[in-house]
C-alpha cells in the first residue's frame, strides 16, 4: 500500500484495500485524509467507513464536498444522530438538494418533526414536502391498520 502511495495510484490502492484486509486501516487512512488528492481522501473516507467509524467518514466527505458519499455513509451508519449532523450541515449550506436526497436516503433514520422544523424555519418546504407526505402516508396506514385491528377485538 505505501508504493501505490508514494506512486499516487488511487485505482490500485483503492483495489488493494478492497482485495486485503491484514494492514492497520485506521493509520493508512489517518495519513491520506490529508492527502492533496481528493482521490485519496475518498480512500480515507472508504477506509473509515469500512472500519464502522461513520462520523469521521462523513467529514471528510463533507470537507470535500462529496455530499453522495456522506449521505451514503450515514444511511449505512443506521445511525439518527449521523443522518441528524448530516441534514443540519446541507441547511447550514443552504443545500436544498443535498437535504432532499438525505432525507430520502436516510428516510427511516430521520425524525419527521427535524425535517419539518428546518424545512420551516430555513425555507426548505417544498424540498421537504416528498418526505412528509411520504410520512403522513406510511403513518395514516399504521394507524388505520392498529383501528382494524382493535375493532376486530371488540367484535370477538
Amino acid at each position: 500500500n505505501e508504493v501505490l502511495l508514494e506512486e499516487e495510484d488511487y485505482e490500485a490502492l483503492r483495489a488493494s484495500i478492497d482485495e486485503y484486509k491484514n494492514f492497520d486501516q485506521i493509520a493508512l487512512a489517518q495519513k491520506l485524509e490529508k492527502h492533496e488528492l481528493l482521490e485519496f481522501r475518498r480512500i480515507a473516507a472508504h477506509l473509515y467507513k469500512l472500519n464502522k467509524r461513520y462520523a469521521e467518514s462523513v467529514q471528510i466527505s463533507k470537507l470535500d464536498k462529496m455530499y453522495k458519499d456522506a449521505i451514503d455513509t450515514a444511511a449505512e451508519s443506521r445511525s439518527e444522530q449521523v443522518v441528524e449532523e448530516l441534514v443540519r450541515f446541507f441547511v447550514s449550506i443552504s443545500d436544498e438538494e443535498a437535504f432532499c436526497a438525505a432525507t430520502y436516503s436516510c428516510y427511516d433514520l430521520v425524525r419527521p418533526d427535524l425535517v419539518l422544523e428546518l424545512a420551516w424555519r430555513y425555507n426548505f418546504t417544498e424540498v421537504a414536502m416528498p418526505f412528509m407526505v411520504q410520512y403522513m402516508s406510511e403513518l395514516h396506514d399504521k394507524v388505520r391498520e392498529l383501528d382494524d385491528r382493535t375493532k376486530e377485538k371488540t367484535v370477538a
